[in-house]
């Protein structure tokens, strides 16, 4: 303890010093062996609760009542993490051992559900099988995000009703800004040198041009109101991953403590600082007679909202809760097309040929011209079934107990989903060769009699499930088809493009979980083609 007295001597204001003895030795032992029992006694219980106190876990409790196997390890800590760092490893395995069967990954967290129920589960109401009950469970009741998402919600109404029927009159607006906007994100001047941008980087920044011009018109070239969209669905996708390690019965705590949470929070106020007074202004607009309100799909939840009772605070919310669910994944497809090709190079010239015809068929961008683009639609498909979001799809949680056609019982609580990348990699489903990469695969299934409309990149079907299928579907999915081309077709029309130096290696995408990230430091190599000027839509 001499040690320990000198210590604290040397720290004290001059003038004053220890008391007389020094401090007593037994005090330090006996907090140290409090502090020790204490963390010992934490250490169990968090141990024994996480494991054992399976009542507690809201959402996912069904499939503890759910027999299958595990596949990894069973204790729920231990699967969680196994997961996080071998999702793929993990499914691979599954659907290999138990393709016509049930499995279960993360622990008891997902249960694997065949493809052969896929029709008669597509067609629950979701008072029995909800997509919105599984994503409140990923987010966890962060409030900011959850608090507008249910079953029949309005921003889900709006898309499909509003938004969806409407697109076709979005295309101008969306080209002028990706005309004015393409050479400012994508600096490539020279048709000699080569610019290199960060393929992700150059996704984001076009997907969130493209979604603010038809979501608020007259923010659409605000920097700090495409910043904040871009942080409430970024920081909102981060915090899923960060709390799916955590315990279930966590997980509410660490949603209010995870600084992805307090990201989304700042995102939202930043939002509502910018958006309350427009929301403000157009409803005094609104009185007059003359008044045209805009074509936005801030709009169209201003409309719905008011038989809903919203105030302008939740009609914000529902808007970025929007973004959440548009901008991610489709920023990620983006890149990944960027990146297919690059190592697809022959398709390049295929696919700008076919580009042209159709533009200029139907002089410009048009809803009609869009859905033209086969030879596109078709390698954005090949591209996604390689190279999805995430290997899991089919995403929902059974709200009361469901009987299926062969008397199997899928308990009140359970989290299924479907291997969606196994299914589209399994030559049962997809054709010989599922492993190569043929961007004119579904162009060609679509020349069959009665096949024109199955094979579209917008279309779900039992070998293509990563939209969903039947009213577990993504309501968004017409809107990213139109931004993934409209991307796709301004850069090609516009530029060369390869990996640095002419490298024809894909790099390997990163696994968190069942989510597939392309690499975040790709970049691609860019060069202004010498026909750039002719092509003016």
């Amino acid at each position: 303890m001499d040690i320990v007295n000198r210590s604290f001597a040397s720290v004290l204001p001059e003038g004053r010093s220890l008391p007389a003895g020094g401090i007593d030795s037994s005090t330090f032992q006996f907090s140290s062996s409090i502090a020790t029992a204490i963390l010992c006694g934490l250490t169990l219980w968090y141990w024994w609760a996480i494991t054992k106190a399976k009542a507690s876990r809201d959402f996912i409790d069904g499939n503890y009542n759910f027999d299958a196997p595990i596949i990894g390890p069973k204790n729920a800590v231990l699967g969680r993490l196994a997961f996080f760092r071998n999702g793929p490893k993990y499914i691979a395995e599954g659907y290999a051992k138990y393709k016509d069967t049930f499995f279960k990954v993360s622990g008891n967290d997902l249960l694997i559900v065949p493809n052969k129920y896929l029709q008669e589960l597509a067609s629950m109401p979701p008072e029995k099988l909800s997509l919105n009950t599984a994503i409140v469970d990923a987010f966890q009741r962060l409030h900011s995000i959850t608090n507008v998402i249910t079953d029949h919600s309005l921003q889900t109404r709006m898309l499909n009703a509003r938004l969806t029927p409407r697109l076709g009159l979005q295309v101008p607006a969306v080209q002028e800004q990706f005309k004015k906007y393409l050479p400012v994100e994508l600096p490539a001047n020279s048709t000699t040198e080569w610019t290199s941008i960060n393929a992700l980087h150059l996704a984001r920044r076009m997907v969130h041009r493209g979604v603010a011009t038809q979501f608020v018109d007259e923010l659409k070239e605000n920097e700090e109101y495409i910043q904040a969209a871009i942080n409430y669905s970024e920081h909102g996708f981060k915090h899923n991953f960060a709390l799916r390690l955590f315990p279930d019965f966590f997980k509410p705590i660490a949603a209010q403590f995870s600084p992805t949470s307090w990201g989304v929070d700042a995102a939202l106020r930043k939002a509502r600082k910018m958006l309350i007074p427009l929301i403000q202004k157009r409803r005094v607009l609104e009185k007059d007679p003359d008044y045209k309100k805009p074509e936005d799909f801030l709009q169209y939840l201003m409309d719905g909202g008011i038989a809903e009772g919203d105030s302008d605070e939740i009609t914000v919310q529902r808007l970025m809760v929007t973004y959440l669910g548009s901008g991610p994944s489709t920023i990620i497809a983006v890149a990944q097309l960027l990146f297919d090709l690059c190592v697809h190079s022959e398709y390049v010239e295929v696919l700008r040929e076919e580009i042209i015809q159709v533009l200029t068929e139907h002089n410009g961008f048009t809803h009609t011209a869009l859905a033209e683009m086969k030879k596109l639609d078709s390698f954005m498909r090949e591209s996604q079934r390689h190279s999805p979001p995430t290997l899991l799809g089919f995403n929902a949680i059974v709200r009361s107990d469901i009987v299926l056609h062969d008397g199997v019982v899928l308990p009140n609580g359970c989290h299924i989903q479907m291997a969606t990348y196994a299914i589209g990699m399994d030559p049962e489903k997809n054709g010989p060769d599922p492993e190569k990469f043929d961007g004119l695969r579904q162009y060609n299934k679509r020349k069959f009699p009665g096949q024109e409309k199955i094979h579209r990149f917008t279309t779900t079907a039992d070998n293509n499930l990563h939209f969903g299928h039947g009213k577990i579907v993504c309501p968004g999915r017409f809107f990213a088809d139109h931004s993934m081309k409209m991307i796709a077709a301004n850069i090609l029309l516009r530029y060369d493009l390869q990996f640095p130096g002419g490298k024809k290696e894909r790099p390997g995408n990163t696994s968190m979980y069942d989510v597939l990230i392309p690499d975040l430091g790709t970049c691609v190599e860019f060069r202004l083609r010498e026909d750039a000027g002719r092509w003016n839509w």
